[in-house]
């Protein structure tokens, strides 16, 4: 009974201050004052202000327009996105610079929203997605909401309070329902759209001051725990901060979640949102941006856009929160550098007046770096390895986790190659032409499925010309890759180790890559020693997806020229054009060009091996692929070990008519045996490269001197991996 009162009475009071005005979701007076007071003072909060003007002069140049709603991806839609948009600046400016004109912008919409709402069933063009009303799916209502929610709060005391009961009785209570009751599964769903749903609906809610639907919020909509804000921090994220559905997601994800807990930090501060579960928000920006790449694009792990990166403007918004609520930080100062930018708010302002006031010139500089993946941090994981600095950085990406939910790819092992400024070895993301109306309104393609998310479209071995867990994704979430082992201290080889057993039948996989500077050699070396053992004789392809010119190879490859065939019938190798085959029983040399650089993949000998080449873009009619070329491996064995070396070299400028050092100066790749305790690889080269390379195979953990035989050959070593540079080469300490 106590608790009941308690709500009601809070119900009332949580919405003010002691001074009786309205308390701001996510700008205070004090913070409105000053901003206005910093404008001319920072370039990135001016910055802000100005394109939140220059946003709404457009704005007010033209009339307002609220549609009835359209497909996604269409005018309607788009124009609803930027209704949003809009009032959320302007009540933003409203509250910075006082002037009426930008909260009678909010009010003036709202009261067109006011009409049209009510008179709206379940969107018609859903597509068996959770319709909304305004949007195709609940999601992109959801952050209507969401945007709405800031703007409404900034304007709630210049309204009238006839006003603020029309648009509560015809706009936000009627969405909140839909959200929380029409939409329930939904809205307790542990997943990006549940997080969207309950900040939603916990925003507007403290904008009302309805602490009970806030509670909804907080704790699912049975107040069981089992779905709600604080649910997902515990089960979306890893100890480490890594999100389950990777990178691009939490992009997204990171509006709601630093949104809505800046709502509960400044309306409930003893919630203590910043601190819950060991400050796992601050974890999760840090495990965010620390993925990208040097160039600030995310990498794109399961459904992803390829050129995603950390201008995003939520990841702006949680960059200054993080700086704000976390403490300074360099690195944050130059994530903000690259962003060009900061949020317009009061941690926006503290994030640019450091910016300017730091004495060095802040750069982005992230280590190598391994997250663990899993609510517990038990189901594998992500591994970096980097070398270099800035834009001259080499990364190396290994992914080792979770299935990562609806959005994840069928592609354990898989990794990404980050060279010059640019995916050397690369993914091919989602399947989608985001709001582009006339390629299926936007939405993921069929394609997303028959090819994106197939194994074949990634970086990692298909056994017997099938995706992983047999396409069947409620195996794949029931498991994931276990990690073995990462290590990156040394400075001219370092390391990661990962197995995928059982996702196929009777197959067990490692794959162990390294990054290696020698110097002889200009750039960092890639080296991977992917092991796979069954008890029957397999087909095993080893597909490489690149970009650029091919330019030589030791091969003799047939190609086909007057009539291409799939590369197969399903499993995504209906989609890739069959441009080439060759065979050999030797090893495997091959040189393409990309940008200014030649790369040479160098793989070790085999009988009977055998070579594809192909090309995306076959049995698609309505050109939805992108067309990229690959490279496969393919060989028939029970237990196989495919050694491989990616060498970037030599110079290429077409514009100054130069071209140097186009051959590889490795030569060859030898495997000197495999077994469950090590595998153990000879690498040779030009001028007296040698490498010798020893991995265990064994559980982490064993320390002490190794031994293994392999013939007459007997090698030792000490720890999880060791790195030999014989002859005249040497490693660069």
């Amino acid at each position: 009974m106590l608790r009941i009162l308690l709500l009601v009475f809070l119900a009332f009071t949580l919405p003010f201050t002691a001074s009786g005005q309205h308390a701001g979701i996510f700008i205070s007076q004090e913070d409105a004052l000053a901003i206005r007071e910093a404008q001319g003072r920072y370039a990135l909060l001016d910055e802000a202000i100005s394109l939140a003007k220059e946003t709404m002069e457009v704005a007010f140049a033209h009339p307002l327009e609220v549609p009835i709603p359209g497909e996604a991806g269409g005018y309607e839609h788009e124009r609803h996105k930027q209704n949003y948009r809009e009032m959320r600046y302007a009540g933003l400016l409203y509250s910075i610079t006082g002037e009426d004109k930008y909260a009678a912008f909010v009010r003036d919409m709202l009261n067109l929203y006011a009409i049209l709402y009510p008179n709206l069933g379940p969107h018609p063009l859903a597509h068996h997605q959770k319709p909304g009303k305004i949007f195709h799916q609940t999601l992109n209502e959801e952050v209507w909401l969401v945007h709405t929610s800031i703007a409404y709060d900034c304007v709630y005391d210049w309204l009238s309070e006839e006003e603020r009961t029309r648009f509560e009785t015809n706009i936000f209570r009627p969405m909140a329902d839909w959200f929380h009751i029409r939409n329930k599964a939904e809205f307790d769903r542990i997943h990006n759209h549940g997080t969207w749903a309950v900040a939603a609906v916990g925003m507007i809610a403290y904008v009302m001051g309805d602490l009970a639907l806030v509670e909804k919020s907080l704790h699912g909509s049975d107040l069981d725990g089992k779905g709600g804000f604080l649910a997902q921090l515990d089960l979306l994220f890893s100890p480490d901060g890594y999100y389950m559905e990777g990178p691009y997601y939490i992009r997204y994800a990171l509006m709601p979640f630093f949104y809505f807990a800046e709502a509960v930090e400044r309306m409930q501060p003893e919630v203590g949102i910043y601190e819950y579960r060991d400050q796992i928000l601050r974890k999760a920006y840090y495990a965010a941006v620390q993925t990208s790449f040097p160039n600030g694009v995310f990498p794109p792990i399961n459904d992803a856009s390829l050129t995603m990166d950390v201008a995003a403007p939520e990841v702006i918004l949680a960059n200054a929160l993080t700086y704000d609520r976390y403490g300074e930080d360099e690195d944050l100062l130059g994530v903000a550098k690259v962003q060009g930018r900061v949020s317009l708010s009061g941690a926006g302002l503290i994030l640019a007046r450091d910016f300017d006031a730091s004495e060095s010139d802040p750069q982005i500089s992230w280590p190598s770096v391994e997250f663990s993946d899993g609510s517990d941090g038990t189901s594998g994981g992500l591994g970096i390895l980097r070398m270099g600095e800035g834009m001259g950085q080499s990364m190396l990406l290994m992914k080792y986790g979770v299935h990562g939910g609806g959005h994840g790819h069928f592609d354990k092992l898989h990794f990404i190659f980050f060279d010059q400024g640019r995916q050397v070895i690369r993914d091919y993301g989602f399947g989608r032409w985001v709001n582009v109306e006339p390629k299926f309104g936007g939405r993921y393609l069929p394609e997303n499925d028959s090819y994106a998310m197939q194994t074949i479209a990634h970086n990692t071995v298909v056994v017997d010309g099938m995706t992983q867990n047999m396409w069947d994704e409620v195996t794949a979430e029931s498991m994931s890759a276990k990690r073995h082992f990462f290590e990156a201290e040394e400075a001219h080889a370092i390391a990661m180790s990962a197995r995928a057993d059982t996702y196929y039948d009777g197959v067990d996989m490692q794959r162990t890559m390294l990054l290696i500077k020698d110097e002889s050699l200009l750039y960092p070396v890639v080296v991977d020693l992917y092991r796979l053992t069954s008890a029957i004789t397999r087909q095993y392809d080893y597909p490489l997806h690149y970009s650029g010119q091919n330019i030589t190879s030791n091969l003799q490859f047939e190609t086909n020229t007057n009539a291409m065939q799939p590369l197969g019938s399903g499993h995504g190798y209906q989609h890739i054009w069959h441009t080439a085959q060759a065979r050999t029983d030797s090893s495997i040399q091959f040189t393409w060009l990309d940008g200014h650089r030649y790369y040479s993949l160098t793989s070790s000998a085999r009988p009977e091996s055998e070579v594809h080449l192909g090309r995306t873009g076959a049995n698609d009619p309505d050109f939805n692929l992108q067309s990229h070329p690959l490279l496969v491996l393919r060989r028939q064995a029970e237990n196989m070990l495919f050694a491989s070396v990616i060498e970037p070299h030599g110079y290429f400028n077409e514009a100054r008519e130069r071209s140097a050092q186009a051959r590889p100066r490795i030569t060859g790749v030898n495997v000197l045996g495999h077994s469950d305790v090590a595998s153990v690889i000879e690498i040779t080269g030009q001028e007296g490269l040698h490498w010798r390379i020893v991995v265990s195979n064994q559980s982490e953990g064993v320390t002490g001197r190794r031994e293994v035989t392999f013939g007459d050959l007997s090698f030792q070593w000490t720890g999880n991996y060791q790195v030999e540079f014989l002859g005249n080469s040497e490693a660069k300490n």
